[in-house]
Parts: C-alpha cells; structure tokens; sequence
C-alpha cells in the first residue's frame, strides 16, 4: 500500500525562503480553468442564449439554476446587499466546487491546504464585519460589549477554515486509502461520484453558513 499523504502539502520547488507547493500549483491551475470558462460562457455563450431563449442545454440549465439558487438564498439572507454579496460568494463556491474536482484529475486540492482555507474564513469575516458596521453604524459596536460575541465573531474565520479544511482533507484521504487497498475497479467507480458530491456539497455548505453569518450580522 501506498504511502498515506501528508497534511502538509509537498513543495514542488523553493524560490529563496519561498516554497512552492503542490496545492499552489492545483490553485493556479484552478484559477487559471475558472477565468477561463467565464470569459468561453460571457462572449460566445450567453450572447447565443439571449438571441434564441428557447435553446436548451445542461450547462444552461446548471448554470442558471445555480445562478437562481445564489439569487434567491442571497436576497432571503442578506436583504439589500445581496447585489453584492451574491456575486461574491458564488465565485467563492465556483473556486471551491471546481478545487475539489481537480482531484479528478490527480492533483491535490487546494482546499485541502489550511492556508486556502483561511483566506475563505476571512472573506466571511471581513463581509460579517463590514456589512454589520454599514448596516448598524456605530451601533455595531454595541454588539462587541459583551465578551462572548466578540469571541464568537474573531472565531468565525477559523471555524470556517477547519471545518472547510476537515472535509476536503479527510475526503482526500479516503480516497488515497480507496487507492491503496483497491488501485483498479473501485476507485475508477467511487472517485468521480464521490468527488463531484463531495465538490456540490462543500460549496453550498460554505455559502450557505456563510449568507447566515452576515444575516445574523444585518439583523
């Protein structure tokens, strides 16, 4: 059996005082794959839709019931802000649905590194905080006089990032004992079943706690 992987990710080279890892590299890629696919769908695929709306495809219908799903959630959780708040976190799960899947492909996910997961946590945080300031103004401060919702409030982004990090993590560590024990049939069965609910999950999971936070916020 294979050696189980690291929590740490490898570091494919060193740049001085700079390491270069493995998930660096899976999130370049991704980034790369996301730019690449909205610019394909923004000039030659939606100017197609509007001139014949009677056209169907599965990627139309996907894409415009995700579309809807961020739409509606966003405006029931976060009222006026949801012009900005939607478009926001639907790129946030687009990276993450997408940064899950690239495991099909045999790369390591980049969620699977904490340091990813972080910068999602603070993305939460920083729209709690300034969506709760532009709602409430110096009232907002109010909230932070007590203890425990100030802890409550700096412990979100890290909460966010672990339990970000525990899923992915442990997702990809089931799939490398999958491989271990079992190299041929079954992985090529469970893998990609298992990765793309596993890449719906998580991204919903994320924006879905994450519309909560700041509704709680602009409450």
């Amino acid at each position: 059996m294979a050696d189980l992987p690291q929590i740490a990710p490898k570091v494919l080279y060193k740049i001085g005082n700079f390491d270069f890892t493995v998930t660096m590299f899976s999130s370049v890629i991704v980034t790369v794959l996301l730019l690449i696919f909205a610019a394909v769908v923004r000039i030659f695929l939606i100017p197609k839709w509007e001139k014949d709306v009677r056209k169907v495809s599965a990627l139309r219908m996907f894409l415009e019931w995700a579309v809807g799903m961020f739409v509606t959630d966003s405006e029931e959780l976060t009222e006026k802000y949801s012009k900005s708040v939607g478009p926001i976190y639907f790129c946030c799960s687009a990276y993450i649905m997408f940064g899950v899947l690239i495991e099909l492909f045999g790369l390591r996910s980049p969620l699977s590194d904490l340091n990813c997961d972080l910068v999602f946590g603070a993305v939460t945080f920083l729209m709690v905080q300034v969506l709760g300031i532009v709602k409430h103004r110096a009232r907002r401060l109010k909230h932070f006089a007590p203890v425990i919702p100030l802890i409550t409030d700096c412990v979100v982004p890290f909460s966010m990032a672990l339990r970000l990090f525990g899923s992915v993590f442990s997702g990809y560590l089931i799939m490398e004992i999958v491989y271990g024990f079992f190299p041929y049939v079954l992985p090529a069965v469970l893998e990609p079943l298992f990765t793309l609910f596993h890449a719906l999950i998580q991204s919903y999971v994320f924006m879905f706690l994450s519309m909560n936070f700041i509704n709680e916020a602009i409450e």
